[in-house]
């Protein structure tokens, strides 16, 4: 069964305590709904986890965690989506966003470059005394386009991986039936070779 294979590349209910932010929402985390492993609460998951994973937040993490506890979806699915985002993918789903929001609202182009070199003037904003990245590119850099093509690509790509695991996973179900109980399908050939045999071996028939 699905369940199986995502129980050992989730993390566990122990490893997700660990952390300190996360800990904060352990008295909320005795409802049994959010370690189901079941169809529903998983898609659930996925569309939370993936579209907390859109926001350039550092708290991503427990901005997925409040959402599985809102609408009772699986948890360490949620957490474990949210790091679509990371060190290798950031910089380019950052200037896929702005590239979709700059062409809605028209709004002046920058380069790869660019964005890379902000994203490491606002890291050290945050954690030390940098100078405010939002003054340096005034002018240069449109925020209001950044933050709409994150909610576009967050939302579309949300629920194309909520439907594509909803399709997997019927699947999945499906085929692990049919080997369970050894079905195949009518018009195989491995039925059609059977009943040539067959129809050789009583020709009367």
């Amino acid at each position: 069964m699905p369940q199986k294979k995502l129980k050992s590349w989730l993390p566990t209910p122990e490893q997700i305590l660990q952390s300190k932010t996360l800990k904060l929402f352990a008295p909320h985390l005795a409802d049994p709904r959010l370690w189901h492993f079941n169809r529903h609460s998983l898609n659930k998951a996925v569309y939370i986890g993936v579209l907390c994973a859109f926001f350039p937040l550092p708290g991503q993490m427990p901005l997925a965690l409040i959402g599985a506890l809102m609408f009772r979806a699986n948890v360490p699915m949620a957490l474990a989506l949210t790091w679509i985002t990371n060190p290798f993918t950031t910089l380019p789903v950052f200037y896929a966003a702005y590239y979709v929001g700059a062409l809605i609202l028209d709004a002046p182009m920058i380069s790869l470059r660019m964005i890379a070199r902000m994203i490491a003037d606002f890291s050290t904003w945050v954690f030390s005394d940098g100078a405010n990245p939002f003054i340096t590119y005034q002018g240069s850099f449109s925020l209001a386009a950044f933050c709409l093509g994150l909610v576009i690509l967050a939302t579309i790509t949300s629920i194309i991986c909520g439907i594509a695991f909803k399709i997997l996973w019927r699947y999945k179900v499906v085929t692990t039936w049919q080997q369970r109980h050894g079905y195949r399908p009518k018009n195989s050939k491995a039925t059609k070779s059977t009943k040539a045999t067959r129809n050789t071996t009583n020709p009367e028939r």
